[in-house]
């Protein structure tokens, strides 16, 4: 008696409140319905022409579980200019159950947070579903095809498209790059699937939780609003997405011919000549010895691009690490221990992405690297 009375001082208008917050957030330039929605009575994702029709599906199931897809797509013939191709919304799922402690959890998400203002310059809404928070940051539309004014953009459409679902791969991405890998794994955002939770409904996995009933914690609360702006994604963004999807293919490649053939052979045989116009930089600098940032050269670009994007052993890049180092020591005397040194970058390495041009030009702490570059 006790949950029922709960359940239904929720307001129809209560909900309605939030169903215009979240639509809010989608882009008014393109028509919002129709689009897909899902409750708990449904069970599925339902096709919905109108914001009254998804309101009355959300009372029939009481207000539980009510979500609409961030993306307009639709499952009907209606029209082919129902689709939207163009990823203008990043959503990220923080699951507290994921995490040993509330400390840990709460550090996942404030860091989460300072990712998406620090790379992507944006202030998203925070949901406090129940069992965490979803982060929802619109952005400016991208274009993937067609978008020859960016070199960047072009490179990625050009050698993926074939490969890739571009507008997937790009939240899902997003959703591990800026939470560094600390989003729920069981939440992949799609364009088909990229369900956000209604502010003021009722998460149903938390109705068998006593202290959540009492507390009233089964409702989806807003716990930071959206700033109202979009940022535009930056090409130094748009760059660790190349790399992403580089690194992609690479290991899919390896997974795909170790069933038959050694990997360490397959990781020598993979053509990187498909990358040779992005990373030209990079290769041409292994070539040419320079007199100063050699430290830098070896933390920043070389020793990441060798191991974590051509996939090179670790003997393989200490080698050719060295041989390069051996080039600047006759430019300028190293010094350091080169050996030494290089060992150290391999070892803590990890899986960091050799640092791109955009960040060289606009971060002041690499900009004489970026001036050596040019010179």
């Amino acid at each position: 008696m006790v949950l029922q009375q709960q359940i239904f001082t929720i307001t129809a208008e209560e909900i309605e409140k939030g169903l215009d917050y979240i639509i809010n957030h989608f882009d008014s330039t393109i028509l919002y319905f129709p689009r897909t929605i899902m409750t708990k009575k449904l069970g599925y994702q339902k096709e919905v022409f109108s914001k009254q029709e998804a309101l009355q599906y959300f009372w029939d199931s009481n207000f539980i579980d009510c979500r609409i897809n961030a993306y307009r797509y639709s499952n009907s013939s209606y029209s082919a200019e129902q689709q939207q191709w163009n990823p203008d919304l990043v959503f990220i799922d923080i699951d507290r159950n994921n995490f040993k402690t509330e400390k840990k959890f709460e550090l996942a998400l404030s860091t989460t947070l300072e990712n998406i203002k620090e790379k992507l310059n944006g202030y998203p809404t925070v949901l406090q579903s129940g069992n965490g928070c979803h982060i929802i940051q619109p952005i400016e539309g991208i274009i993937f095809e067609s978008y020859h004014h960016n070199e960047i953009l072009l490179f990625i459409e050009n050698e993926f498209s074939n490969d890739f679902n571009l507008f997937n791969e790009f939240l899902k991405f997003a959703k591990d790059f800026l939470s560094n890998g600390k989003a729920d794994k069981q939440n992949n955002p799609s364009l088909r699937s990229c369900l956000l939770r209604i502010p003021n409904s009722i998460n149903s996995k938390c109705l068998d939780n006593k202290d959540k009933r009492l507390n009233n914690n089964f409702r989806v609360k807003i716990l930071q609003k959206w700033n109202g702006i979009r940022p535009v994604v930056s090409n130094e963004y748009l760059e660790y997405f190349a790399d992403y999807l580089i690194k992609k293919r690479i290991t899919l490649s390896v997974n795909e011919n170790s069933k038959s053939i050694n990997k360490s052979n397959v990781k020598m045989n993979i053509n990187y000549n498909n990358y040779a116009n992005y990373y030209q930089w990079i290769e041409k600098l292994l070539e040419t010895p320079i007199q100063d940032c050699r430290k830098l050269v070896l933390w920043k670009v070389l020793c990441p691009y060798l191991v974590n994007i051509r996939k090179l052993s670790n003997e393989k890049s200490f080698n050719l690490l060295r041989e390069w180092l051996h080039k600047c020591n006759s430019k300028r005397e190293l010094d350091f221990n080169p050996n030494q040194k290089i060992r150290d970058n391999l070892k803590y390495v990890g899986k960091f992405n050799p640092i791109g041009i955009q960040k060289l030009k606009t971060d002041a702490d690499n900009i004489n690297f970026y001036n050596l570059l040019k010179n």
